[in-house]
């Protein structure tokens, strides 16, 4: 369905970062970017983040009077061809039900890194989903197009598509393509008791998961994660800051205890084949009971020193640790390495350094494609999701779950490319 038009008249939303990287996005704002967009006669709203947080609290706050007014300007000014809302009610619920829903795009540009991306991701579902009263559903379902100009420390989400500059960025968005950004559901197990009635009419006790936040990046446990947790203290030297953090977590080498599990659906890299190879045992399709879905399908036991899950292939230019990573496909992509010494470590990282050639040369290396991962810890671990770091407690309580979820009114997002 073409969901491209947007009004010309409504302004594209342009959230910039000032701290991002080396501290210039203003700078390049102004000399690039702003002449760029006044140029292509392109309107706009500049939002400049004030702090950390500022980007996810703005859309958290800001988001549904946005996608009001964006309707009522597509309603007075109709593209040509266009499906436009009959109306606008409460909180835009557009009388759609004969006409299909409302062809609307909100266009978001972030001038920063994949830090304030995570930030205007998780505001936007926290502002359309936050509440009771979702207003996003099969009669109005928007369109959200971010444009990244990559002024980051890290770049992962650009990078990822071959965008390293922001003049390529900006000539991305002038373009006008652009592909599905999947999200990963975060979510940790609900510890709340929930009571259902079975068929003999007595009560069983079942876990829920609660869902925490979204990512677009990578989330990762071990050697990775200490690396960017250590990095945070030494934001002062730049990107140069993750390649000190990790050499010096490879010099104290450690091994974390946890237990992986993938459920659903598996591929699985093979090395004689040098090809994803799907294994068939864990093929989801109409002959599988409940019972076999909750069962997992892979499970790893560790210790691990490297782990990854990630939807993004590069994290910064050369570093592919995920090749087969598709921003926009429903898998997760996943990176194992398990009781790694240090030499052999420092190895598969110097070949993740050449377009992910440790994949195919280290047998240490484990690597799946999957829908469901989750992740459990003996005593109290910590996770990056996306440069944020979430502790969690120890055994099953603390279990945290990773989904590339198919709910339409969570995968919103689309990428300028």
């Amino acid at each position: 369905m073409g969901i491209r038009p947007t009004s010309e008249k409504f302004p594209l939303l342009v959230i910039l970062n000032p701290n991002a990287g080396k501290k210039n996005s203003l700078d390049v704002f102004t000399k690039t970017i702003q002449p760029a967009l006044q140029q292509a006669d392109t309107p706009y709203q500049f939002i400049e983040t004030a702090s950390k947080g500022f980007a996810q609290s703005y859309f958290k706050d800001n988001v549904r009077q946005i996608l009001i007014d964006l309707v009522q300007s597509l309603a007075a000014n109709p593209a040509p061809g266009a499906t436009q809302p009959s109306g606008v009610g409460n909180e835009v619920e557009a009388t759609a039900a004969t006409t299909g829903p409302p062809e609307v795009v909100l266009r978001i540009m972030v001038i920063g890194g994949d830090g304030t991306v995570h930030e205007v991701i998780n505001g936007v579902l926290q502002g359309i989903h936050g509440s009771s009263d979702s207003f996003v559903n099969d009669n109005f379902r928007p369109m959200v197009e971010l444009s990244i100009i990559p002024l980051g420390t890290g770049n992962a989400i650009a990078t990822s598509q071959g965008v390293t500059t922001p003049q390529a960025a900006l000539d991305r968005f002038l373009g006008g393509k652009s592909v599905p950004l999947r999200v990963v559901q975060v979510s940790q197990r609900d510890t709340t008791p929930h009571t259902t009635s079975n068929t003999n009419n007595s009560d069983n006790t079942q876990c829920t998961w609660k869902p925490l936040m979204y990512t677009a990046v990578v989330n990762s446990f071990g050697l990775h994660c200490a690396t960017v947790f250590d990095a945070e203290g030494l934001r002062s030297l730049g990107n140069v800051r993750f390649k000190a953090s990790a050499l010096k977590n490879i010099a104290f080498l450690k091994q974390y205890q946890a237990r992986v599990e993938i459920f659903g659906s598996v591929q699985k890299y093979d090395r004689l084949s040098h090809q994803l190879v799907t294994d068939t045992s864990t093929t989801i399709n109409a002959t599988t009971s409940p019972q076999q879905e909750q069962q997992s399908s892979v499970t790893l036991t560790g210790p691990f020193t490297y782990l990854m899950l990630s939807k993004q292939s590069s994290l910064e230019p050369g570093f592919v640790p995920t090749p087969f990573a598709n921003t926009s496909d429903d898998w997760l992509d996943i990176l194992a390495v398990q009781n790694a010494g240090r030499g052999q470590i420092l190895d598969i990282l110097g070949d993740a350094l050449k377009e992910g050639m440790h994949v195919k040369q280290h047998e240490k290396v484990e690597y799946y494609k999957a829908k469901v991962v989750e992740i459990e810890t003996p005593t109290q671990g910590r996770l990056c999701v996306d440069g944020e770091f979430l502790d969690v407690a120890a055994g099953p309580e603390g279990r945290v779950r990773f989904e590339v979820v198919s709910d339409p009114n969570i995968q919103l997002f689309y990428l300028s490319v």
